[in-house]
């Protein structure tokens, strides 16, 4: 079967295409090549239109300073629908979002409810601007709930995303989900090491740091003296906008400082 579906089948009428995983995928692989959050826009938005949903929301939480989380996010979609949702409230109080944090499965609509006063606001504005039916796929990072994201992708017709035969819409938006993730945990490691200009002993102070070692542990390790290690700290923590080296270490893991590159 071609692709030659009008505009408006819904997306199990489109993935019976011939041709649909092939472009899907091509679409979705693109999205580790975007040098800049712009360019990922762009690649996510023809992702979604390959995928044949109507709108496609990513965002995530990261911790920045000591306790504070920042929200980086990507909609692929009608413009007027990420200024609606704010006047709402911030994404991380959105119900899919609270989905996201409670849950390591992915889930569609069904399995997402109303539990706070302003969630049946939240997801009545989301239908208007595409997301009549949605999936939401969590991408957590470990234990570390300090940096946690996950991708909406939604569709115009209802019950695109259940029963067997929409198995192939949801492995193709967990794959989606997957790499828009990993776009974003090397984009802001890369961010993080040009801003704080952090050195390679300042890392392994940070690693030890995390692993819960004291001053005296640290000195012993690295060859260095317990006040150059409280010094050291002391610029990192600068250096990362936090108040204590524990808040910088838990910073370090969110943004990926410690992983092996």
């Amino acid at each position: 079967m071609s692709s030659t579906l009008p505009a408006h089948a819904s997306i199990r009428e489109q993935a019976q295409a011939s041709d649909y995983s092939a472009r899907a995928l091509a679409a979705i692989v693109q999205i580790a090549g975007a040098t800049d959050p712009q360019t990922l826009i762009g690649r996510l938005a023809d992702a979604t239109a390959a995928l044949g949903a109507s709108a496609s929301l990513y965002t995530a939480a990261v911790l920045e300073g000591d306790r504070d989380l920042s929200c980086f996010s990507l909609l692929a979609g009608h413009p007027a629908y990420a200024h609606a949702q704010n006047e709402i409230g911030p994404l991380i109080a959105h119900p899919w979002f609270r989905f996201a944090r409670t849950h390591l499965t992915s889930g569609s609509n069904r399995q997402i409810g109303i539990e706070q006063a302003t969630d049946a606001t939240a997801l009545q504005l989301a239908r208007e601007y595409g997301f009549r039916a949605y999936f939401v796929v969590p991408t957590p990072s470990g234990q570390d709930l300090d940096r946690l994201g996950m991708l909406c992708v939604g569709s115009e017709h209802p019950d695109d995303f259940e029963g067997p035969e929409a198995g192939l819409i949801r492995t193709l938006a967990r794959s989606l989900a997957a790499e828009l993730h990993e776009w974003l945990l090397r984009y802001l490691h890369q961010r993080l090491l040009q801003t704080a200009k952090l050195e390679r002993t300042d890392m392994k102070l940070l690693a030890l740091e995390h692993r819960g070692l004291q001053t005296k542990e640290i000195a012993t390790l690295t060859g260095l003296s317990r006040a150059s290690v409280d010094s050291r700290f002391q610029r990192i923590n600068m250096r990362l906008h936090c108040s204590s080296r524990r808040a910088s270490a838990l910073r370090a893991v969110a943004y990926g400082l410690l992983e092996p590159r």
